[in-house]
């Protein structure tokens, strides 16, 4: 029964070291790697006020990001070449 008492605290514990991880990575981004001017400040409002949502809102932002960031441009003009 012990051992359940102390799963709460485990779990916190966890969170605020993924939520710690996260802040930490989201101050190591450049401004530019923000699609906007006032992005980074934003995130950083979003991890205060938002405590527990952001740091999850934030891995699947940046998935996403770094994911179109890695497509290429050219991509739709390629295919439109192809159909032709």
């Amino acid at each position: 029964m012990e051992c359940f008492a102390l799963l709460p605290i485990v779990l916190l514990i966890a969170f605020l070291i993924f939520w710690g991880h996260e802040f930490v990575e989201l101050m190591l981004l450049s401004d530019s790697d923000f699609p906007g001017k006032y992005d980074k400040i934003l995130w950083v409002l979003a991890f205060l006020v938002m405590f527990f949502v952001a740091p999850f809102a934030f891995v699947f932002w940046k998935q996403a990001y770094i994911e179109m960031r890695n497509v290429p441009k050219n991509e739709n003009t390629n295919e439109n070449k192809q159909v032709e």
